[in-house]
């Protein structure tokens, strides 16, 4: 999870709100399904905020005040920030797609390999969910499937709760 500090200084650095929201917008080219429709959006307007911000100059800056149309003048007169509950979601998306290797020291190939034995005592579509994982031989897997592979590792018995 993000800093205070961490939100603060992301949230008024541009350049770094650009470069984070262009890089994610990257990954979700490459990969199927990582973001919803939502965050997609919202990294796209964070991207284009900061760009409208650092594609002004100073004297660009001097002129958009005086404009008559409401926008550019807002533009011109604020300094970039995002607010903190917008740094917080940007940095969440951020931490959403980090891969982990490892779930308290047990690494995530071996807990699958040993729900995947088990797999027929789960629920609904967990059995299906620990095949697929399974049969893919990934090693690492990004926050949201790993907590789902930790359910379903506490429920067969292979994890304890507090992992």
């Amino acid at each position: 999870m993000a800093t205070y500090r961490e939100m603060h200084e992301i949230g008024s650095d541009p350049a770094r709100v650009r470069t984070l929201a262009l890089s994610l917008l990257n990954l979700a080219e490459t990969a199927e399904n990582v973001f919803s429709e939502w965050e997609l959006t919202f990294l796209r307007s964070m991207a284009e905020q900061a760009d409208a911000t650092l594609a002004l100059s100073r004297k660009q800056r001097k002129q958009m005040k005086d404009s008559l149309l409401v926008e550019e003048a807002r533009l011109a007169l604020r300094d970039f920030r995002l607010t903190t509950l917008q740094a917080e979601k940007l940095l969440e998306i951020r931490d959403a797609t980090m891969l982990y290797r490892d779930v308290g020291g047990i690494s995530v190939r071996k807990l699958i390999n040993q729900c995947h034995l088990s797999r027929f005592e789960l629920h609904g579509d967990d059995e299906q969910f620990i095949d697929q994982l399974w049969r893919s031989g990934v090693g690492e897997l990004r926050r949201n499937d790993l907590a789902r592979l930790k359910r379903c590792s506490v429920q067969l018995g292979e994890l304890e709760e507090y992992m």
